[in-house]
């Protein structure tokens, strides 16, 4: 038998023809020829099937995928605070071997732009570039965003545009560079807790080496009521102490939106403390009516030092004394602080020459800038010798809050004279009425007619 047969075959761009011409065969070879045909045509198209699978491999192709996210979206009125916006790579790989995915994935040189226009904040830092993001290496982006007070609060949405290049296919002697910009809406809100804002309460200036009430405003400028608040202080000076420690805390039961209240501090001043203004740091925790626990931080308040001042303004008019005499000194003593001073104790010393057999005095009070006089005796030694001399005076007393102090010492001029004028002129009175009376007896003697009894 006698048979003509033709097979042709298509694997991708080779085409193979096998022709089988006509031949003659016997019957019993018929079956011998077909199994070599057949291991013919599969060796062929393993060995295309194989020199196509090289090809690939050496074009890798990818794409970056690059998404915008914000993590911490919640903002607060009346706050310049940091949008933190990352940047994450989704990316994918078309062809080619793993080794080179980092290559054709990576995104390179992304620039982060957000726009928030038709929100009540203000992005003052509207671009920003992180550099490459990887699928192992995402960005991020800070922007400073600027909150009005009067910010409603509530959920807004903003643009970021995300602009890169990165390497789209890599041949074996050749790259493809490709630049892209992706656009992705993220959300921010801007909160109705609870916040609070402190200034405050009066012109009280502290002064160094002083204990005062310092007053502080709390006002709750959030949109929300707070419960249970507790407002801290702080001082990063080692001048400014509250109490014994470096800061305090002042309680209030509840604070509405809008509503003010004042709390106190005491705060000691260091002795060492320059006159300035000097800044407060604070944080206030609170419970919401939900009772969800919040907190306020970066807190601040201003506190003006004054340079140091005397507790008391003394005056002595006339503080003189002759030698080896004695005399009633008064003196005029002034509050010189800005509260009520009570049980006010004044102690006056003194050395040789000078002495004083009353060196105690008293005041039961004393509002700021009010006026009393407190009388001491004081002597000068019979040899003492005539010039200025110095006591001290000092007093004890409790302030507006009850607390005992001791003021600082204060030194009076005692001026002693000589005593020879003082004691002449003292004796010329009884001396000239001595010899008076003497002559007007002599003179009664010699004309005894005149006296009335006769």
């Amino acid at each position: 038998m006698v048979s003509s047969i033709t097979q042709c075959g298509r694997f991708n761009t080779v085409r193979i023809v096998l022709c089988a011409s006509s031949y003659t065969m016997e019957y019993h070879n018929r079956s011998r020829v077909g199994r070599i045909v057949a291991i013919t045509i599969l060796s062929m198209l393993l060995i295309i099937g194989s020199t196509a699978g090289v090809g690939t491999a050496l074009v890798p192709s990818g794409d970056p995928d690059v998404n915008a996210y914000v993590p911490e979206p919640t903002l607060e009125p009346g706050t310049t605070t940091t949008l933190s916006v990352q940047v994450a790579n989704n990316a994918q790989i078309n062809t080619g071997a793993p080794a080179n995915r980092e290559r054709v994935t990576t995104a390179r040189n992304v620039v982060v732009e957000l726009d928030a226009g038709g929100t009540p904040v203000t992005v003052e830092t509207p671009e920003h570039s992180i550099g490459s993001v990887s699928e192992a290496r995402p960005g991020s982006a800070r922007f400073e965003i600027d909150v009005p007070e009067n910010a409603e609060p509530g959920r807004y949405k903003a643009t970021v545009d995300m602009e890169f290049s990165y390497t789209s296919t890599m041949g074996e002697f050749t790259e493809q560079e490709a630049t892209e910009t992706r656009t992705e809406t993220v959300t921010f809100e801007i909160s109705d807790d609870p916040q609070f804002e402190l200034t405050r309460a009066d012109d009280t200036q502290l002064r160094a080496d002083e204990t005062g009430l310092f007053p502080v405003t709390v006002e709750n400028t959030g949109g929300k009521a707070a419960e249970d608040v507790a407002v801290s202080l702080s001082s990063q000076s080692p001048e400014i102490r509250f109490g014994s420690g470096t800061g305090a805390v002042s309680r209030i039961d509840s604070l509405k939106p809008g509503e003010t209240t004042e709390v106190t501090y005491e705060v000691r001043v260091g002795s060492g403390a320059p006159a300035r203004l000097y800044n407060l740091n604070g944080h206030a925790t609170y419970t919401d009516k939900q009772g969800i626990d919040g907190r306020d931080e970066d807190l601040s308040v201003g506190a003006r030092v004054g340079s140091q001042r005397n507790d008391f303004n003394v005056g002595v008019k006339n503080s003189t004394v002759a030698v080896g005499s004695a005399r009633l000194v008064a003196v005029t003593v002034t509050n010189n602080r800005d509260q009520r001073l009570t049980d006010i104790q004044a102690s006056l010393g003194t050395s040789a020459p000078l002495d004083s057999d009353d060196d105690d005095g008293y005041i039961e009070s004393l509002d700021p800038g009010e006026s009393a006089t407190v009388t001491f005796g004081l002597s000068a030694t019979t040899d003492a010798n005539p010039k200025t001399y110095a006591a001290d005076l000092d007093f004890s007393y409790e302030d507006e809050r009850g607390i005992s102090r001791m003021s600082e010492t204060y030194q009076l001029p005692v001026d002693v004279t000589a005593d020879d004028g003082v004691q002449l002129l003292s004796i010329i009175p009884f001396a000239g009425g001595g010899l008076l009376l003497a002559g007007t007896a002599v003179y009664a003697r010699q004309r005894p007619e005149i006296l009335p009894w006769s």
